[in-house]
């Protein structure tokens, strides 16, 4: 059998961020790992809290304080969360968007 060489599409091409503001920009945690715990959350209602701890998963404690003072509304607060998912699966927000829709059926 011959070799099957993956490691170019390994290798991490850029990193994953999203921009909150002018001032803040945050790495998105796109592991596997982060991603199943953030499914088994969405598998149930969708809560803000849930919505809270998914940003804190992926993009940490400091953005999720921002995100936070910021006193967003629920549609603002889900802007946030499909920028986070568009990031870590690899597609663009607006494909995001409506695999969110669909998810939510909003």
């Amino acid at each position: 059998m011959a070799l099957i060489d993956i490691s170019q599409k390994l290798e991490i091409e850029e990193d994953s961020k999203i921009k909150i503001d002018s001032e803040h920009e945050y790495n998105v945690d796109c592991g596997a790992e982060t991603m199943l715990i953030a499914q088994q959350k969405f598998e149930k209602s969708a809560t803000v809290e849930d919505f809270y701890e998914i940003i804190k998963l992926f993009i940490g404690k400091d953005a999720l304080k921002l995100i936070k003072s910021k006193n967003l509304s629920v549609k603002k607060l889900s802007i946030v969360v499909i920028a986070v998912m568009a990031q870590v699966n690899e597609v663009s927000y607006e494909e995001m968007e409506k695999r969110f829709r669909k998810f939510t059926g909003k």
